[in-house]
């Protein structure tokens, strides 16, 4: 079975979410016989068996409970497009990050901005004075560049470069190979480099040294050297 846009759909993965989505019992415990393992291998990374066991509370509560009375559970947002074990391994895998992120009292969680902010070996100090003098439109500009990726690259980006998800933890999620997680990942950087040069350019009075600059500041955050091969 193929969508609109001639991608295969997992016909009966698809069937199976949207009978959860309705509340269907039968449904929920098949479900649950299918996944339930998953969840729990996925979360064991990330902590001990009751932080397992909360963990997936919440991605029952996450997939199955509406957020609000008009709208469906989380599960309906499954289109068939990829198999529902990546579905349901990445919301896992953001739950118990931000579970994680949580117990360890860091609740600022972070936002698209933190890729700028992890270490690199130190800024120059005409970088840091760019940093400080452009702070706000700066991080504007780079939040409105990650925005103009599609939705697999920015959530690539963030799963690899803020949680720490590897290629081959990457692979797992989407299906792909490692050298292919690797491809994607290195194109979705340089969309992302692109964006952002042509927005620095609109937004910000800077010089062509100084947007040099600020480019390098981004390249050596998302630098090559961390799509190696792990």
């Amino acid at each position: 079975m193929e969508d609109a846009g001639g991608q295969s759909l997992h016909s009966s993965e698809l069937e199976l979410a949207q009978a959860c989505a309705r509340g269907v019992p039968e449904a929920l415990a098949r479900f649950d016989e299918a996944y339930a393992p998953l969840i729990a291998l996925t979360a064991r990374r990330f902590g001990s068996a009751d932080f397992v066991s909360e963990v997936a509370q919440l991605v029952r509560r996450r997939l199955f409970v509406a957020e609000e009375p008009s709208t469906p559970p989380r599960i309906a947002e499954y289109r068939g497009v990829g198999p529902l074990a990546g579905f349901v391994q990445a919301v896992t895998v953001r739950l118990a990050l931000n579970l994680r992120k949580a117990e360890s009292r860091h609740l600022d969680a972070l936002g698209d901005e933190a890729l700028l902010e992890t270490p690199a070996g130190g800024d120059d100090p005409e970088l840091a004075a760019i940093k400080l003098r452009y702070r706000v439109e700066f991080k504007q500009a780079f939040a409105a560049a990650m925005a103009s990726l599609d939705d697999a690259g920015r959530n690539a980006l963030r799963l690899h470069y803020l949680d720490g998800l590897t290629l081959a933890d990457l692979g797992r999620l989407y299906g792909w190979s490692v050298p292919t997680a690797s491809r994607r990942l290195a194109a979705v950087r340089e969309a992302l480099m692109r964006a952002t040069r042509t927005l620095m350019k609109e937004r910000l009075q800077l010089s062509p040294s100084e947007l040099d600059s600020v480019l390098r500041l981004i390249e050596s955050r998302l630098s090559m050297d961390s799509l190696a091969v792990t």
